[in-house]
């Protein structure tokens, strides 16, 4: 089949920062205008992971590839409203530059942005058309709410973390991941031959985003094909990470559920949460849910359910997560482990440990859900703060996306607490 994601990931490698002049929103580009769309102003599944055409799609992904529905429940969690003007707020960068909040929104391709400070919103805008109904691609973000039906499914003792892979997924049984541990997926510590780099056209990270295409074998095929350990660790020794491991989480909670993966979401966060939008998933042409990346949802829900982990699991006037949860989310583990495999400062100045599907920042009781070209959603503890972010940035990863980022959200957290 052809390699479809390729071109995308050659385009990463060309893309870089507007230093002076603003993006342009997916309406300057003319994207998808017209009927029909100026010739290459068409999203198409060939290109919709591509810049600039990812301004339009991340919004409309629904449009461009088969999805599942998460519906909402009877209820929605009504959320206050307390404005604070945050937009001049000058913010400092470790290396010496200073911006102002609204500024470095609208350079970072921010298509949404939100701000609750004791589950107020405090801070709401929105750019590049998003509104505050429209669902986004969080891409890795999904991973945090895969994580998150795990420990409960983990609490209802349904699933056993200690218990290998291959007792629950016995197809795996071969697979590099048949003998490592339900925790290593969750923590990403097994030991596995991966290259996960966005801008690397060889890396084992383009057959799996191949495999979602039409004529693609599919998410479960392509992790049976995964069977090399890594030479360096082993099970539980390193942290690394690696998308498919979220991508056996989801195939567990299917297997130990007997539905897919957005009714889970639906039945045990979304409809208790008081989500006000549906989300949906992305699928492969199989009909298998993206467990570690697929996931779309609205900002405000997204925000919401930052909210009820940052308030011990108790939102919309239940217990959504049990407080045991919630905790075991917000505390930080495994720094030990952290940058042992990958020996690189981002992953002690910036962030310090990942647990459970959830990064743990550096300096502050803040942990988040985090996803390639800006998406976040923020839990700070200290502050009793949280943010959510949609973006829709050229690169999948990039300095401003990886680190100003929390600069950002970390100086807003402080000056809003204070």
């Amino acid at each position: 089949m052809a390699r479809v994601f390729l071109a995308v990931l050659q385009v990463f490698i060309v893309s870089t920062t507007i230093a002076d002049d603003m993006p342009m929103t997916a309406r300057e580009h003319g994207l998808m205008l017209g009927s029909p769309p100026a010739a290459g102003k068409l999203v198409t599944i060939e290109n919709f992971l591509q810049p600039p055409y990812n301004r339009w799609s991340l919004r409309h992904l629904r449009e461009v590839v088969p999805t599942r529905n998460v519906a909402v429940g009877e209820s929605v969690a009504a959320l206050g409203n307390r404005p604070i003007e945050l937009s001049a707020l000058q913010v400092s960068f470790p290396d010496g530059r200073t911006t102002a909040v609204g500024d470095w929104l609208e350079a970072a391709y921010t298509d949404g942005f939100i701000v609750l400070h004791q589950g107020d919103v405090v801070y709401e805008r929105y750019l590049n058309d998003h509104t505050a109904t429209t669902q986004h691609l969080m891409f890795s973000v999904t991973k945090s709410f895969t994580g998150t039906i795990l420990l409960m499914l983990m609490e209802q003792g349904r699933v056993d973390a200690d218990k290998l892979v291959a007792e629950y997924i016995p197809e795996l049984e071969k697979s590099a991941f048949g003998n490592a541990t339900v925790q290593h997926m969750l923590d990403m510590t097994n030991s596995i031959h991966y290259i996960e780099d966005y801008y690397n056209p060889d890396a084992h990270i383009t057959g799996f985003l191949d495999s979602m295409l039409p004529g693609g074998e599919g998410l479960y095929a392509n992790l049976q094909t995964l069977t090399e350990h890594h030479e360096k660790f082993s099970h539980g020794d390193a942290f690394h990470y690696v998308t498919p491991d979220p991508e056996v989480l989801g195939w567990i909670i299917r297997r130990i559920t007997g539905g897919n993966l957005a009714d889970a979401l639906h039945e045990m966060i979304w409809a208790p949460l008081g989500a006000e939008h549906e989300g949906y998933f992305w699928l492969d042409f199989h009909g298998v849910e993206m467990a570690g990346g697929g996931l779309a949802i609205t900002l405000r829900d997204a925000a919401r359910f930052g909210q009820m982990i940052l308030q011990d699991g108790y939102y919309n006037d239940r217990q959504v997560i049990s407080e045991e949860i919630a905790q075991r989310i917000k505390t930080k583990r495994n720094a030990d482990k952290f940058n042992r495999y990958y020996n690189d400062p981002w992953f002690e100045l910036v962030a310090d440990s990942y647990h459970d599907q959830w990064w743990g920042y550096t300096g502050v009781d803040a942990v988040a859900a985090l996803g390639i070209h800006g998406q976040f959603i923020y839990v700070n503890s200290d502050a009793d703060v949280v943010i959510a972010k949609h973006s829709s940035d050229p690169d999948a990863e990039s300095e401003r996306v990886d680190s100003e980022t929390a600069f950002i959200m970390h100086a807003i957290a402080d000056y809003v607490s204070k």
